[in-house]
């Protein structure tokens, strides 16, 4: 996952370098290169079907859609966070729930399943892409183990877990007609907002930029 948002920093790049003149607009990229700290507000959203719910190997699945928000100022020259960042977790939603087959019986969940909370945001080096720390919440839940007709409980657990992201320049917002409209980089239609999708799992980030 993280060389992933690193190259997606490297396509912005590309850009930057070949767009024609006339394909930027030339006060909002002035306007961003002038710009040394930016706020962001960063919006992570997760839909994934058929997560598995248990900690361990149980036949409980459900649809579960996670959301994210952080808020923090960007040093762009210096590549970090400056200030202490905001997190926000919401409540994961999870439907559809199923055991191993739709014959089989649904099972429970004895509380919430929380599919990624961030606990806090790491860097390891300047102008390297931010460690979303954070943990997984599994409940106790109760199994149709084998498609028994009885249920059997699986106890809950809570481990680590993590994802990485990587703030884009905000010079993008800039050259929004240069950038596919079908790739993994999107300038959002208001061109407030710059949107990115990781190739190798179901998060998508909105980076809402403000020059300080």
């Amino acid at each position: 996952m993280k060389p992933a948002l690193i190259s997606a920093s490297l396509i912005f790049t590309a850009l930057f370098q070949s767009a024609p003149v006339a394909a930027q607009d030339t006060a909002a990229m002035q306007k961003w290169a002038k710009a040394e700290i930016v706020h962001y507000e960063v919006v992570g959203e997760f839909f994934q079907k058929h997560v598995q719910i248990p900690p361990t190997d149980a036949d409980l699945y459900a649809d579960v859609a996670e959301r994210v928000t952080l808020s923090f100022d960007w040093n762009r020259k210096k590549g970090v966070i400056v200030g202490t960042p905001t997190i926000r977790n919401d409540a994961a939603k999870v439907s559809n729930l199923m055991g191993m087959d739709k014959k089989c019986p649904t099972g429970k969940l004895n509380g919430p399943y929380e599919h990624f909370d961030v606990v806090e945001i790491k860097q390891a080096r300047p102008k390297e892409a931010l460690e979303l720390v954070g943990k997984r919440i599994h409940p106790d839940t109760m199994v149709a183990d084998s498609c028994s007709s009885k249920l059997r409980l699986f106890k809950g657990a809570t481990v680590a877990a993590k994802e990485y992201i990587a703030p884009p320049d905000p010079q993008a917002l800039a050259m929004a007609g240069m950038i596919p409209k079908d790739g993994p980089i999107t300038v959002t239609p208001d061109g407030k907002s710059i949107v990115t999708k990781a190739l190798n799992n179901n998060w998508v980030w909105t980076y809402t930029p403000t020059a300080k």
